[in-house]
């Protein structure tokens, strides 16, 4: 990957960290604040506790997971720019999509597993289903440069 699409994909991925903390850890910490101590929380999205937990660590496991995939391109024969052109959106739209779908879920009170008669949570699965597209296609995209040499490793 090109110093740029690298420098780009991993400023994401430690965006998606700090959202993750912020945008599902508060209300995570305001949810067990409730649940455990009996406060009120100063603001109340909605969810449980295992939602917000889930929102919270999709957060850090998806930027985690982009920035080690990004960074894997580095090895090996590199990525070339016309694979580059759809494996940087693919990590974007991995890491984004299962963060904001998994914020999402608590707000709209669905859980997104599978498709049904209600809209909110089939919004909620239609993001995920996206992401997890989008992650096959950005895991073929690193396997691919993995899988091509060097030029240390070409005889």
């Amino acid at each position: 990957m090109s110093d740029r699409g690298l420098r780009i994909v991993v400023l994401n991925g430690v965006l998606i960290i700090l959202a993750g903390m912020i945008l599902a850890g508060f209300p995570l910490a305001f949810v067990v604040a409730k649940q455990v101590y009996g406060q009120a929380a100063p603001l109340n999205l909605g969810g449980d506790h295992r939602a917000w937990t889930m929102a919270h660590l999709e957060g850090l496991l998806n930027g985690l997971l982009v920035l080690a995939l990004a960074g894997a391109t580095r090895i090996g024969g590199g990525v070339k720019p016309a694979r580059e052109a759809w494996l940087a959106p693919c990590l974007l739209v991995m890491g984004w999509g299962n963060l904001v779908a998994s914020i999402l879920a608590p707000i709209l009170g669905v859980r997104g597993m599978a498709f049904d008669a209600h809209p909110a949570n089939n919004l909620v699965t239609g993001l995920f289903m996206v992401a997890l597209v989008a992650s096959f296609a950005a895991f073929f995209g690193v396997i691919q440069s993995l899988m091509t040499p060097g030029p240390s490793e070409q005889t």
